[in-house]
């Protein structure tokens, strides 16, 4: 039985004596008062004593009543563990060592599929199966509960080290629950802060890390809270000073044979010069609302790196989708562009989109303000998503930029074929193409032979900072 379950049965006992004494007490005082008396009732101590034990047994009655209505239970209703805020309760009053996040990552599409009612049981029976496989490890208390929707947040009284490989074994071992397939990702913290909340929003951080930067080298399988709290201060305090680390890629055009779009990878540095990935900073830099300052940012680096640079460059970069569906960042952006004096058809904006958003016509007019300016889009990572094609269709796109999996295995059959159509139909639509990770001669000829407009990888060139750009490509 899960531990909230027994808890809860504890509380219902404990709510049952605290309901029953006081009714008790009315109960009696009454009968007495009714049935045992003969004479009529008079203003007497006794009859004093035997009124205030009444009124008191229906006052407190009431008071408990709304204290009940108040606090109702322990549990959530869908899964039967602890809700979030009993959970951070529990955290708070026992202190366990560890804390991990476990989401089932295609809950939407288990809903979509099987129905919400098939869903709640596959929560349900996750619940149930993390608490025996996990909550007891080696004699140690723990306890679960779930903030929303399939979220579910674990306690621990044991080493994070050792919950790490058991969840590593959990995850392998249950691809289905309920003969529903199941897609697990999670991360573990080890629980050294006074605040549990702040810890349970750092553990999602790592999620999104697992989550959006796939391609990355993956970061230590568990964390520190203290850690991670000081290096969230970092990220803050590098947004304050503007420590941006600028990293030009090179791009071949493979028609003209001669370098003319650098793209730009951004990291934050650190007071003492090291550097801060994005997959450490980006959730960060979300989670505090902080997006359209840091996009901001990037803008104004991008237009300095631009204006002290050859104008015959291009510079492409990333900037988030939901910040450019902001007016107040477009606006700020259209200022500082035309401060710059720097011509706007040399920035090419990248967008990635995992899946399409609600209103995108609102979004698409803010894109074709950006073209109004001249600034180009290109639609990066193509072919990793749903939304790739939907987004193509409906918004004329500059340049396309493929995933990386199409690199990878560029000799193979379908990658060939697929790859052959994209940029024939590419072509079609006056789109220019990009191609990322080419790595040696033999893809260069192949990408070449197919209509290819620009690469970039280890083939091409290597990475420089700002002044090594400028240095190689000065001003003229």
């Amino acid at each position: 039985m899960l531990r909230s379950l027994k808890e809860e049965r504890a509380r219902h006992f404990r709510l049952a004596l605290r309901i029953g004494i006081p009714v008790l007490v009315f109960v009696m005082a009454l009968v007495y008062g009714v049935f045992y008396r003969e004479e009529p009732i008079a203003v007497t101590a006794q009859n004093t004593a035997i009124f205030l034990a009444m009124l008191f047994a229906i006052v407190y009655f009431i008071f408990f009543a709304l204290e009940l209505s108040r606090k109702e239970t322990l549990l959530d209703r869908v899964t039967e563990g602890y809700h979030y805020e009993s959970f951070l309760d529990e955290v708070r009053k026992c202190r366990p060592r560890t804390l991990a996040v476990v989401q089932i990552d295609n809950l939407a599409v288990i809903n979509e599929n099987y129905g919400v009612r098939r869903a709640d049981e596959v929560l349900r029976v996750a619940v149930d199966t993390l608490d025996k496989a996990l909550l007891h490890l080696g004699g140690k208390e723990g306890w679960i509960g779930r903030k929303n929707g399939a979220e579910f947040l674990l306690a621990i009284d044991e080493e994070p080290e050792k919950v790490e490989k058991e969840l590593e074994r959990f995850v392998k071992g249950y691809g289905q629950l309920e003969d529903v397939e199941v897609d697990f990702v999670f991360a573990v913290i080890r629980n050294n802060i006074e605040d549990p909340e702040k810890a349970i929003e750092q553990l999602r951080d790592l999620v999104a890390q697992r989550n959006r930067f796939e391609d990355a080298e993956p970061a230590a399988a568990v964390s520190d809270a203290k850690e991670l709290t000081r290096a969230e201060q970092e990220v803050i305090e590098a947004l304050d000073r503007g420590d941006l680390l600028l990293l030009f890629r090179p791009l071949l055009n493979l028609h003209s044979q001669k370098t003319d779009i650098y793209e730009i990878g951004v990291k934050m540095r650190r007071k003492d010069g090291s550097s801060i990935a994005p997959r450490e900073f980006l959730p960060i830099v979300n989670r505090h609302n902080l997006g359209e300052r840091y996009d901001l940012l990037i803008v104004e680096r991008v237009l300095e790196a631009a204006r002290r640079s050859d104008a015959s460059i291009g510079l492409s970069f990333n900037l988030s989708p939901f910040t450019l569906r902001k007016t107040s960042f477009l606006d700020a952006f259209y200022r500082r562009l035309e401060a710059s004096e720097v011509e706007a058809s040399r920035l090419i904006v990248e967008l990635y989109e995992r899946r399409s958003h609600h209103r995108p016509e609102e979004y698409f007019s803010r894109l074709k303000t950006l073209k109004r300016w001249g600034v180009r889009l290109c639609l990066d990572n193509f072919g990793s998503s749903n939304a790739s094609m939907e987004y193509l269709r409906r918004f004329p796109f500059d340049m396309i930029q493929f995933d990386r999996e199409y690199t990878f295995d560029l000799e193979r059959g379908k990658s060939l074929a697929m790859l052959k159509s994209f940029v024939a139909m590419a072509r079609e639509m006056g789109m220019l193409t990009g191609v990322k990770w080419v790595d040696d001669r033999r893809k260069i000829e192949i990408l070449s032979k197919l209509g290819v407009d620009y690469i970039q990888g280890f083939a091409v060139g290597k990475v420089v900072d700002e002044e090594g750009f400028i240095r190689n490509n000065p001003r003229k």
